[in-house]
Order: structure tokens, then C-alpha cells, then sequence
């Protein structure tokens, strides 16, 4: 699910989480809603499951039962290929986001000037 070797790391695991996130967050994506939440908690669900290291160790013997030879498919591709940039634009819920925190932040200045001049 989060298209990671089964050696990755800590740091691939949350690059690969962080990547997907971003591509099927229902506020993020031009997937339908339903498509996008459903593909979301499951990165979610992978993601936990991978961060645990009793969960990954099950997780790992179930693949090793199932797929014993097999190496990750050709057409994963590497993350180092794909970092997640922290410099990405924002998405319209964060632009939304930022615009009525500048406005409360403006409503709260302008009360704040009124209360002075009204003491004064």
C-alpha cells in the first residue's frame, strides 16, 4: 500500500506516507470523496501497521508465508526517485485555513485598538 521495499526504513516509511497522503487526502485530490477517503485510511491503517514493530514483524511473515521468493514488484519505484519536498504549494483547505486565521487575527487587532481607545 504505501509502495515501500520490504527493507524500508523509518524515514522511507514516512516519506512513502507523507507522498500518498498528500495524493489521496479527500481535500488534496480530484478523486471522488468516497474513493479518496476509503484509498486515505488505508494508507493510514498501512502506515500504523509498519511504524509498530510487532505489527510489521506479522506483517512481514504473513508476506515471507505468501511471497516467499518474490522481490518487490519492477514497478514500484524508489522513494529516493520521489522525496516528499517540503517547499510542496499549499492546498486550497490550507489556503482556506490561512485565510480566517489572518482574519481572525485582524478582528482580533481591531478589538484590541478599540478597547484602548475606549479607556483612553
Amino acid at each position: 500500500m504505501l509502495q515501500v521495499p520490504r527493507h524500508a526504513d523509518q524515514a522511507m516509511l514516512r516519506q512513502a506516507f507523507l507522498r500518498l497522503c498528500k495524493q489521496h487526502h479527500p481535500d488534496t485530490t480530484t478523486l471522488p470523496a468516497a474513493v479518496a477517503s476509503e484509498r486515505f485510511l488505508m494508507i493510514k491503517a498501512a502506515y500504523a501497521t509498519l511504524q509498530d514493530p510487532a505489527a510489521r514483524q506479522r506483517h512481514d511473515a504473513r508476506l515471507r508465508q505468501h511471497f516467499p521468493t518474490a522481490a518487490a514488484p519492477a514497478a514500484i519505484q524508489s522513494l529516493q526517485e520521489h522525496p516528499v519536498s517540503p517547499e510542496r504549494p499549499l492546498s486550497g483547505g490550507e489556503w482556506l485555513a490561512l485565510m480566517l486565521l489572518t482574519c481572525t487575527l485582524l478582528f482580533c487587532a481591531g478589538l484590541v485598538g478599540i478597547l484602548v481607545l475606549q479607556q483612553s
